[in-house]
């Protein structure tokens, strides 16, 4: 289920592996494929964050993307950051065509709606839509890309049931609602932040804007286009870099049991010590820890994982995750104006008195509480990992059902290798299975195009092969009432 990059990527390589008959129902409610929550804007100040030659559906292909905006755009340079519903429309084209060229008896199946429940069965999956709609697969894939934003748990005063807050700015209209010169709260500083503020920003919003985190810190910028990264020393290739730390990580998906914990503080005074010592961008640094972040991840034992969380996942968010070169000058430009206006703080409550809302702050590094007054509180603080009924009711029901299990740490569902999704009692269904933001538990770098389409290329190569050996030649999911 789930219409999105991750499903669409996935149905994608399914149609193009698969050599025997096969039916893919793919479950999207929303009008278009390939869009979610990242690629449905239509703004086309919404820039990617990576570039357009490292944003390929097919890994084995690295310059797809690339010819296809050529052929709208010839001038089109790899280093470019293209708007991103472009993609959105690239993926969709893609597994259009895709769709015709697959092997005969590969069909793709597009129903629209929204899966409310899965259930098992003793030879498969029964899966029920908001309509009443039912269907049976032998197996099933939980692409439910990215949650809403959750709500902070602190005293709210009523703002939560009020038109001044907006709980995402990607729902509907949500932030055509705020009046052009109303003083506006945006919970959060990252990626997300810096949609909303130029969506603001475009529809002509005139009054001050105050984003606000924990540390106050803003995504970092992209090399502009056409810059060279500057090569990397030898002692800063991955190799060495994870040799100075006394570790041996292989480049698989998953690290071997037998290697050692590593500790997170290792790994970071190593990382500081060899950019200082080349004199160098962090930049390269970051990016070459790229091939190896999963393996690092999995050898973080729990303890070690929540104190990244707690203590360096800010700092790694912005330095991972940049922004494009125009979007970060955008920005820059409505600071130097006196329009966006960063805080480093705490939300400890907020109270709305029907015009207006009242925001109690701790500021970081103080004791004392101050109130900042504005008219709209828009939570920007990006998609909610753990399971609750509201961000995730289907992942939620599954989790209840005994279907799956919850990352310990919160980050979204429990998996084994390949995005098998294991009992509660411990053992893998082999017939529910999921892949992109979900898996981020157990991989962490899992929300990228990058990422997700290895995922999905080996996914689908798990799904044909399992189903090719125990299920007879052209047996469909079939659709039922």
């Amino acid at each position: 289920m789930g219409g999105g990059a991750s499903g669409t990527l996935l149905a994608l390589h399914l149609l193009k592996s698969a050599r025997a008959p096969l039916r893919v129902a793919l479950v999207e409610r929303g009008p278009r494929l390939g869009r979610g929550l990242a690629y449905g804007t239509d703004n086309p100040r919404h820039l990617l964050n990576v570039p357009a030659a490292r944003m390929s559906a097919l890994p084995d292909d690295p310059e797809h993307f690339l010819r296809w905006l050529r052929q709208q755009t010839p001038t089109t340079v790899p280093g470019a950051f293209v708007a991103r519903h472009l993609f959105g429309q690239y993926l969709e084209e893609v597994l259009s065509q895709t769709r015709v060229q697959a092997a005969p008896g590969v069909v793709l199946e597009v129903l629209p709606g929204e899966v409310t429940d899965v259930a098992a069965e003793p030879e498969g999956l029964r899966w029920t839509l908001a309509d009443g709609a039912q269907w049976t697969s032998r197996a099933g894939v939980l692409a439910a890309g990215n949650a809403l934003p959750a709500d902070l748990p602190v005293p709210d005063g009523g703002l939560y049931g009020s038109e001044r807050y907006h709980r995402s700015p990607w729902a509907e209209s949500s932030l055509q609602r705020i009046d052009a010169h109303a003083p506006v709260l945006l919970i959060g500083t990252g990626l997300t932040m810096v949609d909303a503020v130029l969506s603001l920003s475009d529809q002509g919003h005139q009054g001050p804007l105050h984003a606000l985190s924990r540390h106050g810190l803003l995504p970092h910028v992209h090399r502009p286009v056409g810059a060279q990264a500057p090569a990397l020393p030898e002692s800063l290739r991955v190799r060495e870099l994870l040799r100075a730390v006394r570790r041996e990580v292989t480049p698989e998906p998953r690290a071997t049991a037998e290697a050692p914990p590593l500790r997170v503080r290792e790994v970071l005074r190593t990382v500081r010590h060899e950019v200082e010592a080349a004199g160098m961008d962090w930049r390269a640094v970051v990016d070459s820890l790229r091939p190896v972040t999963i393996p690092l991840w999995q050898r973080l034992g729990a303890p070690e994982r929540r104190r990244f969380l707690r203590h360096l996942r800010s700092y790694w968010e912005v330095h991972r995750h940049r922004m494009a070169p125009d979007v970060g000058a955008a920005i820059d430009g409505l600071r130097r104006e006196g329009r966006l206006h960063l805080h480093a703080a705490r939300v400890r409550g907020f109270q709305w008195d029907g015009d207006a809302v009242d925001v109690r702050l701790r500021r970081r590094g103080t004791r004392e509480e101050s109130t900042l007054r504005v008219g709209h509180v828009v939570n920007c603080t990006g998609p909610n990992a753990s399971l609750s009924a509201r961000s995730h009711p289907l992942l939620r029901r599954v989790v209840d059902a005994g279907l799956a299990r919850e990352d310990p740490l919160g980050l979204g569902l429990l998996t084994e290798a390949g995005g098998v999704l294991p009992h509660p009692g411990g053992d893998a269904s082999e017939r529910l299975y999921t892949l992109g933001p979900p898996r981020r538990g157990d991989l962490w770098e899992t929300t990228a195009i990058p990422e997700i389409r290895l995922q999905a290329r080996e996914l689908a190569e798990r799904l044909i092969q399992r189903l090719g050996a125990v299920s007879s030649p052209g047996e469909p999911a079939r659709p039922s009432r």
